[in-house]
């Protein structure tokens, strides 16, 4: 069996163990069994996600070409665990650093900061202003994202938006969301 035959099969088993089916008899597994567990049910679910974004790399990638192409952004469990926060307010840009250095050993595709205020407007958040600036909304500033105007060298002025910790945790635990919204959105 080739390699995109291995992954579908594996996301396969994946799809019945998450729907409480033994992927082997195809009969429905006892309701007491771990494999009904909501925790290992979510494990099932995301582990078949990676492999449908695997396999939908390989499906797309040239056939002729010897690089593998990167796969869709994702992130473990004890990845999760491994985020750090930092102390005081900080950039989009210094998240989006955070969350790739992380998802380094996984060879997927880095987080962009535009991935995070593209949600972050999506979910009102943030917003563009008269300037097209995006800017912290009232919700976005509950949440301790603040916006100060600046001024560059030339006498030009722009927002730059900073980040609590408050706020950099919202953004982590929604890290999902956000990566799943960017794929929906391309």
């Amino acid at each position: 069996m080739n390699e995109i035959g291995k992954l579908k099969r594996a996301k396969l088993y994946m799809d019945k163990l998450a729907n409480g089916i033994d992927p082997n008899s195809g009969n429905r597994v006892h309701v007491d069994d771990i494999v009904r567990d909501s925790r290992v049910i979510g494990c099932f679910e995301y582990i078949s996600r990676v492999l449908e974004w695997e396999i939908e790399a390989f499906e797309q990638s040239d056939e002729t070409s010897k690089k593998r192409p990167k796969i869709k952004t994702f992130i473990t469990e004890k990845q999760f665990s491994e985020l750090k926060l930092n102390s005081g307010e900080c950039r989009v840009s210094d998240i989006a650093k955070e969350i790739n250095r992380v998802i380094e050993p996984n060879g997927s595709k880095k987080i962009q900061a535009s991935w995070i205020n593209d949600w972050l407007e999506s979910i009102g958040m943030i917003c563009k202003n008269a300037d097209r600036c995006r800017v912290a909304t009232d919700v976005g500033e509950d949440i301790g994202i603040t916006s100060k105007l600046k001024t560059r060298d030339n006498g030009e002025e722009y927002y730059l938006n900073l980040y609590s910790v408050q706020a950099q945790s919202f953004i982590f635990d929604n890290l999902r969301a956000i990566i799943d919204y960017h794929y929906a959105n391309k």
